[in-house]
């Protein structure tokens, strides 16, 4: 950038601000929700990725092969037909439920079977009111042994600690999930471990045709479904990138149309002076992209900040990726560019005559 350029944007120091401002709102807007969203669906494949099961069934319509919004429709009975068939070593009912945050009811005896969780303090779940956690919430929410935490919309015990992390942060035994859902004999999902994980594929699929209208995934595809999210959220993230390449637009369009109105009558003497129509148009050009970048620089900062905050205070999972940190400097850029296009034919428009008389 030349001298000129920068001199504009000093001379104009609040104006500067307050329109890279405008520009990171909406780098921030982009980094931050799709930082959120990916965040939640990365976090919940490598929790699954807890599983030793290598098949889920789950109800019919389910995305993700554990439901995010899961209810106990499955009844526990076809979970002893399928262990009869051909290659199944284990099979395993789980529970799941959501309120606020996921819960999963299991048989804790049954479930080490098809997963990596281990009790590492207190003593798994049994019956009744109590709840194992993991040891993440255990660090963040300062909880321990003997405390309690709301489950349902009552106290349960801790009685333990688990790892690794696994499914919900919240377990409780699968029967008392099922006496507060009032579904008695019923679950959310059925984990299957075959005895040659090569053959899993064709274990499916004979369950798959025995029972056709449930879900059945694949753990190992998992992180790849999440990672995909569903079309509802890929249509919300791009309504969101529209929204911030909109906003930076507006704002530099605004920026930009203000500067060459009040600087008419300098550019009536770079005019007098030969400048042509070509460089005035690209000085102002330059000027709004410097703004564009000092706002996405801006932008990444908060977005930086935020993450560290959330993260710490919360337990949501933020995911800045490097794509979208490079999307999100070229929207910001070429919106820039596109908003102050106007304003710089307008400036390379004008006639040096009545530009030095203008006041």
């Amino acid at each position: 950038m030349d001298n000129l350029v920068v001199s504009n944007v000093l001379h104009r120091k609040t104006r500067t601000v307050m329109s890279a401002a405008g520009v990171s709102l909406g780098v921030i807007l982009v980094v931050m929700t799709v930082g959120l969203v990916h965040g939640f669906f990365n976090e919940q494949a490598r929790r699954n990725a807890a599983l030793t099961a290598e098949i889920i069934m789950s109800a019919p319509g389910t995305t993700f092969g554990l439901d995010l919004s899961p209810t106990l429709s499955i009844p526990i009975h076809i979970a002893d037909e399928i262990r009869g068939m051909d290659g199944v070593a284990a099979v395993v009912p789980i529970g799941r439920f959501y309120r606020g945050r996921l819960v999963d009811g299991i048989d804790y005896e049954s479930y080490t079977r098809v997963s990596n969780m281990h009790v590492v303090r207190g003593r798994p779940v049994a019956s009744g009111d109590e709840a194992m956690i993991d040891s993440f919430l255990e660090r963040t929410k300062h909880l321990s042994v003997g405390d309690q935490v709301e489950v349902f919309d009552r106290p349960f015990r801790i009685v333990g600690v688990y790892e690794p992390e696994s499914l919900g942060r919240i377990k409780v035994p699968l029967s008392t999930l099922q006496s507060f859902s009032n579904a008695s004999g019923l679950c959310s999902s059925l984990l299957v471990k075959v005895t040659d994980p090569s053959q899993q594929e064709d274990v499916a699929a004979r369950i798959r045709e025995r029972y056709p209208d449930y879900g059945f995934f694949l753990t190992r595809d998992l992180p790849a479904l999440y990672a995909g999210g569903t079309p509802a959220l890929q249509t919300f993230l791009k309504v969101v990138v529209a929204l911030s390449i909109i906003v930076s637009t507006l704002v530099i369009l605004l920026t930009m149309y203000t500067t060459v109105t009040e600087r008419t009558r300098q550019i009536g003497v770079l005019k007098s002076l030969g400048a042509t129509r070509p460089w005035i148009a690209f000085e102002i050009q330059k000027e709004a992209m410097l703004i564009s970048l000092l706002g996405v620089l801006a932008g990444f900062a908060v977005s930086a900040v935020g993450k560290i905050v959330l993260v710490r205070v919360t337990p949501l999972n933020i995911d800045l990726e490097p794509i979208w940190l490079l999307y999100a400097l070229g929207l910001g850029i070429v919106s820039g560019a596109f908003g102050a296009l106007y304003p710089a034919v307008r400036a390379s428009g004008l006639d040096p005559v009545k530009a030095l008389s203008y006041e």
